[in-house]
Order: structure tokens, then sequence, then C-alpha cells
């Protein structure tokens, strides 16, 4: 990762050895992620102001640890506002802290377990956050998760979700100072969001326009009629020998015809003249109600017109 502008670029891949590596022994090993989490962090992500300098967003990462530390479960997380600069950070503090009361006070019991921001990069001002958030964790590693939300001009390249903690560099650390290790990062979901997700990440559905109530019954009726027309020419063919019946075929006109009413035709042609007029009915009632709501909705504003 990029240190400060000074300092030059530093990978590590496990903890040093010696004394130091005791610092190590509660890192996490392993950190899963609610599909609701990314899903609330890239809406913080596109509903950001459009005359933000700030090249990212960031917010707290809620959930919870496993009893010896090693696994990190983030259930859900919330946004919060900060400015940066060249060299400088300022974080909306009171916003983090009301938030972590109001949470506290309905019952939530996940605790603050790390940071998240959308963009890859990793630089001083990383470093910066990463120790205010260290604060909100007390003794436990905070984890920091990024997420490129650049999927790219096709979409394959993803999401770019990664995990990190931290460690402090040089005899006498300072918070500007350390070095990102990358730790594993799991989405983890459940069989009923499975659906969700499925629908989600699919192709956009091509939508198909809404027909008025009475054209979608024409073109229904036509279709119909279409099809019974094509049905009668069937049986007249088979009947005057043109063609060989086909016994499946007769079963389906025959269980077809049966569900027609047997007193006759007036009653076929009145059951259907009583669905059409429902259906003029439905349409009458709904044009009713717009109307009515139009109207309450003009009426409300002249008192307020006249004061």
């Amino acid at each position: 990762m990029s240190l400060d502008a000074p300092s030059s670029a530093l990978h590590l891949n496990q903890p040093p050895s010696g004394s130091s590596a005791s610092s190590f022994s509660r890192a996490p090993t392993l950190i899963t992620v609610h599909p609701s989490v990314v899903a609330s962090i890239l809406t913080h992500h596109s509903r950001r102001p459009e005359e933000s300098s700030a090249p990212r967003v960031i917010g707290t990462l809620l959930g919870t640890r496993s009893e010896n530390g090693q696994e990190i479960d983030v259930r859900t997380s919330f946004a919060v506002a900060h400015k940066e600069e060249d060299e400088e950070v300022a974080i909306d503090m009171p916003f983090q802290q009301g938030m972590m009361e109001l949470l506290a006070k309905n019952g939530i019991n996940e605790q603050v377990v790390g940071w998240y921001a959308t963009s890859p990069t990793l630089n001083g001002n990383s470093a910066l956050i990463q120790n205010y958030f260290s604060q909100e964790t007390g003794q436990s590693q905070t984890i920091h998760l990024t997420v490129d939300p650049e999927l790219g001009a096709d979409g394959s390249k993803g999401l770019g979700i990664k995990g990190w903690v931290s460690t402090s560099l040089g005899l006498n650390p300072k918070p500007e100072n350390c070095a990102f290790l990358p730790v594993p990062v799991v989405i983890k979901y459940a069989d009923s969001e499975r659906a969700g997700l499925d629908l989600i990440t699919g192709p956009a559905p091509q939508p198909s326009p809404a027909l008025p109530s009475l054209p979608a019954l024409s073109t229904s009726l036509n279709q119909l009629s279409a099809l019974i027309d094509q049905a009668l020419q069937y049986v007249q063919d088979v009947n005057s020998g043109k063609i060989k019946g086909d016994p499946e075929v007769g079963r389906y006109l025959l269980e077809g015809v049966g569900r027609w009413t047997s007193t006759g035709t007036k009653d076929d042609e009145g059951g259907v003249k009583e669905g059409l007029q429902e259906t003029l009915t439905v349409s009458y009632l709904a044009s009713l109600v717009r109307s009515q709501v139009e109207l309450a909705g003009r009426l409300a504003l002249v008192p307020q017109a006249q004061q």
C-alpha cells in the first residue's frame, strides 16, 4: 500500500516475526459481509453530493466477532460524513456518536468493527481514518473494507471488495504511518436471499408497455377468437377427411368445450357480457377515485393560498 507522500510503498503478506508478532495474535483471518451491507454502501456512494470534492465516501461497519476474534461478521453499516484534503481529514464525530447512542437505545447488539470506503486506494488519509475508528473498537482489531464501485463499461470488472487490518510502523509510530494487511472477505447470504440477489445481478428485464384495460381486453378477445377459429378449422378438416384426427387433441378440445355451461348460447354470451360490464365498472371507479384524490389535493391548498 502507499504510505505518506515522502514514504515508499510497502507490501506485507504475513505478520513479522519476533516480539512484534504478538500484536497480531488477535488479527482476524476472515471477514464475512452480508449482501445488505454491500447494497447500503453502493447506495451511499450513488447518493453522494455531485459538488463534493471527496473522491470517496466512508461509513461505519457494525457486526459481531467470534470468541477468539479470528472471524468478523459484518451485518450492517451507516454512512458518516467526512471531508478530505491533501493532508487533513475531518470526520463528523458527533453524528457518529449520536448514531451509536440511537442504535443502543433501540436494542441493536452489533458493535463497531471497522469502516468502509468506496475506493480501492489506501493512502495516508486512510491511515488517519483507521486510527480514529481504532479508538471506537477499543482493544479489538479494526477492519477496513474497500469497495470499488467502478464496474467498467461491460460490468466484468466486479466490485473489488477487499478487507484490511492495520499495524503501526517505526519505533515511534504515528497515526499516519501504518501498513495495511489483507484479510479474506466472503459474502454471506441466506437461502431466502438468493432469489433477490439473482434478480439484482441478472440482466435487466425488457419492460413491456402497459396497456389500458379496455385495449388489453380487446387484444385478448381477438387472440381468443383467432384460436377458436383455428380449432374450428381443425375439427372441420378432420370431419371432412382432409387430415387425420389426433385423439389427444380431441380430448383437449372436449375438455375445453365441457368447461362452458350446457344451458345454451345465451348464458355463455351473457357471461362474457357480464365480465365486460365488470371491467367497465372497475375502470370507471378507478377514474372516479383518481378525480376525487386530485380534487382533495387542490382543496387542501386553498387555505394556504388564503393565508
